[in-house]
């Protein structure tokens, strides 16, 4: 998992340095965005006149681009801001105004985990499906991460409905998947994680935030990361310590 995506998607306050996420098309250099351009609302004449500052809201705009010479993408990011008294002033006894960025979309969207290299294309464009509304709708992000659970079950040949055609809830298949291996329960645990985050996302009125889907995509990236790396990890060293040295082909 990015950290600078954790950072990313909380409320940044104007004169902070801006997060440098993993760019999505390399997944190798940062993206490094540019200060912000505000498109304040419209205020009338009067409404100017007798105008506090917290009355200010809009939105903004900013340029990313990938820091790799090779690669140096393009991303768009767009969002909401308001001015509201500067979190500074608490610190430096001296108060004075800021404008707060909430970002709200960013084009191509920055993943919110890496895909093992071992996992289907399906797999590889649920998570590429639950990244793009990550800021714009928590909500049906949480949702989409779930799906990608669902979509790893039915990879694993775990139906996804009955014998007469009902569809199966995700518990049920995850369940199914964690009793078809002693060693699997505990990554079950974590598959179970991801699908309550994922029920709480479909409710009517779902106030999930991006940093508590990102918490759950780090559970599922734990739990992919067990899944995909760590058998060859522990190939790996097997293969080190029955040579008692390094291996032809690290």
């Amino acid at each position: 998992m990015d950290p600078a995506l954790f950072e990313l998607a909380k409320t940044l306050e104007s004169g902070q340095p801006w997060p440098r996420p993993v760019c999505p098309k390399c997944q190798t250099g940062h993206v490094g965005f540019s200060a912000p351009i505000q498109h304040p609302n419209f205020m009338s004449p009067e409404e100017q006149e007798h105008m506090d500052p917290e009355w200010i809201t809009g939105t903004f705009t900013t340029h990313g681009q990938c820091e790799n010479p090779e690669c140096q993408q393009v991303v768009h990011g767009t969002g909401d801001y308001s001015v509201g008294i500067s979190q500074k002033s608490w610190v430096e006894d001296d108060e004075y105004y800021s404008a707060y960025y909430t970002l709200r979309h960013v084009h191509p969207p920055i993943l919110m985990m890496t895909a093992p290299k071992a996992a289907t294309d399906e797999v590889k464009h649920a998570i590429a499906r639950a990244s793009r509304v990550l800021f714009v709708d928590p909500g049906l992000a949480a949702t989409a991460l779930r799906a990608t659970v669902e979509v790893f079950l039915t990879s694993q040949d775990i139906a996804s409905t009955e014998a007469n055609g009902a569809f199966r809830s995700a518990h049920d298949r995850i369940r199914e998947w964690g009793e078809t291996d002693p060693s699997r329960p505990q990554l079950a645990d974590l598959f179970f994680a991801v699908k309550w985050l994922g029920n709480a996302g479909t409710h009517e009125v779902s106030d999930l935030t991006a940093v508590q889907v990102l918490d759950g995509a780090r559970v599922l990236d734990e739990a992919f990361h067990r899944l995909f790396t760590a058998p060859d990890i522990d190939a790996h060293a097997q293969a080190i310590n029955a040579g008692k040295g390094p291996t032809p082909n690290p």
